[in-house]
């Protein structure tokens, strides 16, 4: 018997493997984290006097919580569940944000992405390591389980400032560069910069050889560093060029938060870094499936992109986890405004949410090389400068959206049972 969650083939379907040596099909919540500060603001509930009013008013919380995931036909903890829930043995991922120290090279929301040759980015993966493994509950979570593997980030932006992101399904993959452009944005003494122009004299040798090359007339490498955009008279040759360092680029962050990984629990898997859409360049892909176990990806989408996904897997050999959706009501569900990736999926009605859950959660575990489908989140949010939207699961009064409840419950029951005989 394995200790540990592996990965695996069960009836022509990719499959978690447990320590019991049962394949297991991941259907999961993210978010269930008490929102007596993140949303003291909007809540609806005074969580204290609810579960008790006594010191083991948090305890009585999360078991309750815990307790209606189960009920609602989840079996795994998503990303962002409370520490408090380690050690317990329950399913669960984790999420463990390396970047969130290091210095960014673009950053319109969330994450942006870091200058991975930045001695910060590598002081940053250690820290988040120190953080999640060696402080809090750390040595809880070292010995639970229920862990099947960790997140090194979240949507980190491989797309690049100017890049293209999103849902759409760009066919077999695409290898936009626009990260590599605010790389070269940064001054001439940058980490990145300076990155960029070694690998040119790598790939060069000599000044004369990428002005012959590129179709330029430059004088020195050192030029190079103080400018963002090239004369190259030949552009696919530059394009080459980013295209090697876009791979580099890669090679830095999965190799620095793979072997982080490693050194702090090494058995456990590595889920990758939470993806959004179709955004990332298949070069990345190239990379990353020698060092992660999962690729994730988040879509905020009524359909997935069946075709990019199976070439995404046949290009990797990996399987795929959704670890992150969902389906909101506006006004309806008293959301005038809503935020980030509620925007794109707004129904009318809690019935409607249960729908169009049940077709996406179905359409994915169609899917052989699927492994899961986590759902954000447990509880809607309500900050009108930050994130709001009827996401949750219950809403800001700590109450359970009834009839999407119930529709959310059975889809999660028919689809594991699709799982285990593959008759949906």
């Amino acid at each position: 018997m394995n200790r540990f969650y592996t990965l695996g083939q069960h009836n022509g379907h990719w499959a978690f493997i447990s320590p019991q040596n049962t394949p297991f099909y991941s259907i999961g919540v993210n978010g269930v984290h008490n929102q007596i500060v993140d949303q003291a603001h909007w809540l609806k509930a005074d969580l204290v006097h609810k579960y008790g009013g006594t010191r083991d008013w948090f305890p009585n919380w999360a078991s309750e919580k815990l307790s209606q995931v189960r009920q609602i036909g989840f079996n795994t903890l998503g990303a962002w569940h409370e520490p408090y829930y380690w050690g317990d043995g329950m399913p669960k991922t984790v999420e463990i944000r390396m970047s969130r120290f290091a210095p960014k090279v673009n950053k319109d929301w969330g994450m942006g992405f870091p200058d991975v040759f930045d001695n910060k980015f590598h002081a940053s993966v250690e820290r988040a390591c120190l953080d999640c493994f060696m402080s809090g509950r750390g040595e809880a979570l070292l010995i639970d389980p229920g862990v099947i593997g960790y997140y090194t980030d979240n949507e980190i932006h491989w797309w690049g400032h100017g890049g293209k992101w999103g849902n759409n399904d760009p066919g077999n993959g695409a290898n936009d560069t626009s990260l590599v452009d605010d790389y070269l944005e940064q001054p001439a003494n940058g980490p990145g910069k300076l990155a960029w122009i070694e690998l040119l004299r790598e790939r060069h040798g000599s000044i004369e050889r990428l002005n012959e090359t590129w179709g330029a007339e430059y004088t020195d490498f050192e030029d190079l560093a103080h400018i963002a955009v090239y004369r190259a008279d030949h552009p696919e040759t530059l394009e080459a060029d980013k295209l090697a360092f876009l791979r580099r680029i890669a090679e830095v962050y999965y190799r620095t938060t793979s072997e982080a990984l490693k050194r702090y629990d090494p058995n456990r898997l590595n889920l990758g870094d939470r993806m959004v859409g179709t955004s990332t360049p298949e070069v990345v892909f190239d990379v990353m499936k020698d060092y992660a176990d999962v690729i994730t990806l988040n879509f905020y989408s009524f359909d997935l992109p069946e075709r990019w996904m199976s070439h995404i897997h046949e290009r990797t050999g990996l399987p795929i986890m959704i670890t992150e959706f969902s389906f909101c009501a506006g006004r309806e569900a008293g959301f005038l405004i809503n935020t980030n990736g509620a925007r794109n999926v707004i129904v009318r009605t809690q019935s409607r949410r249960g729908e169009v859950y049940r077709k996406f959660v179905e359409e994915a575990a169609r899917m052989p090389f699927v492994v899961g489908t986590h759902w954000f989140a447990m509880y809607d949010y309500g900050d009108p400068q930050g994130l709001i939207g009827n996401y949750g699961l219950l809403d800001l009064a700590d109450e359970p959206y009834g009839d999407f409840v119930e529709l959310v419950r059975q889809s999660n029951q028919d689809v594991l049972r699709f799982r285990n005989s593959q008759e949906l």
